[in-house]
């Protein structure tokens, strides 16, 4: 029997009971011989989608499920105690979607053989450090982890080479951001196992946003802020496979920041014109005349940057062409990086 429930909201359900009493599989509160009626009607009743179950004791799959089933949904459930999927052979499909876990989950030495999905669920700060999939071998064709809140360590998983497992979008307090990190490690490794090319930018993204710097790890300050500042350029630099948008950002941003450091320096057009911002005089300059001014620098930043060079206009002195080379190199490096990036969106 597949059990389902009239609302999510509501803890009215299509159970036949009897009037003013709550369904057992919802009600909170309950009793020692409620608790192990509520595993006798499970079995019984041969449940296999669990909607907003209220599980107020220890959960061990072994003990229960001891009949066929072509999937398993946990839906809107609450674990108040251990949730223990160990020592289980998942041969169908199993769900866990918007659960909470308040007490332990487990699923060591576990073997999952078809897909598993785990989307939106909570879990406890407490068991946050617990590697939940310790000894789990892996063999289906996807394993996917999203939108999920705490997720547990995921040391000591084993996946065969033809699994795809995808996590995305998971959520930590900030003092177990280092949890994202490893989390995210094991999932680049698995990526570039199988060559799954469209995730390995976003795992390592997301592998160097988590990673933890730890002020206790550093001799002096200095160099505790150094190793920040570059953390925090090198995450900003990763992952453009999967950030285009924001790559295309930092190109305008860079132009956009040359064109105001050529507006102090000055240019000279074809005509012999001097072009320069006159910051003694800047009060006399109205916002119209600035933003014309704007514009014909940042037509200069883009045909460096661009390298195309039309020779319409020049920059003066030694720093101005410092500048310039600067801008070129780091024009030339953005351009072949764009190039391969969408070559490589070409190809997935």
């Amino acid at each position: 029997m597949n059990y389902k429930e009239q609302s999510k909201k509501s803890k009215n359900c299509n159970r036949d009971v009897e009037s003013d009493y709550e369904c057992i599989f919802h009600k909170n509160n309950k009793t020692q011989r409620e608790n192990i009626l509520f595993k006798h009607y499970i079995k019984k009743e041969k449940i296999t989608h669990f909607l907003g179950f209220s599980f107020e004791d220890d959960f061990v799959i072994k003990e229960i499920l001891n009949y066929e089933y072509t999937y398993l949904k946990f839906e809107d459930c609450i674990f108040y105690k251990k949730a223990d999927f160990s020592n289980f052979i998942f041969n169908s499909k199993i769900e866990f979607l918007n659960c909470k876990f308040l007490g332990d989950i487990l699923f060591l030495n576990s073997t999952v053989n078809a897909n598993l999905v785990m989307n939106r669920n909570y879990f406890e700060e407490k068991i946050i450090n617990n590697k939940i999939f310790k000894g789990t071998n892996v063999n289906c064709q996807s394993f996917k982890l999203t939108g999920n809140t705490n997720l547990p360590r995921l040391d000591g998983i084993t996946f065969s080479k033809e699994t795809k497992f995808i996590l995305r979008d998971c959520h930590y307090i900030s003092n177990y951001n280092y949890i994202g990190k490893v989390n995210y490690t094991i999932a680049e490794i698995q990526a570039e196992k199988i060559h799954d090319d469209k995730n390995i930018g976003y795992y390592t993204y997301y592998e160097r946003k988590y990673n933890t710097i730890n002020r206790k790890d550093f001799a002096n300050y200095g160099e505790y802020l150094i190793s920040k500042i570059l953390n925090y350029v090198a995450r900003e630099l990763m992952g453009y496979g999967e950030h285009l948008s924001k790559f295309f950002f930092y190109i305008i941003s860079i132009i956009s920041i040359f064109a105001l450091l050529y507006m102090l320096i000055g240019v000279t057009t074809i005509s012999g014109q001097i072009l320069k911002l006159d910051i003694k005089n800047l009060n006399t300059v109205s916002l119209s005349q600035f933003l014309k001014m704007y514009i014909e620098f940042w037509y200069f930043s883009v045909i460096t940057f661009s390298t195309v060079g039309f020779g319409d206009m020049t920059i003066n002195g030694i720093i101005g062409k410092i500048l310039v080379c600067f801008e070129v190199l780091i024009g030339i490096t953005i351009q072949s990086t764009w190039a391969a990036l969408i070559i490589k969106r070409m190809f997935r």
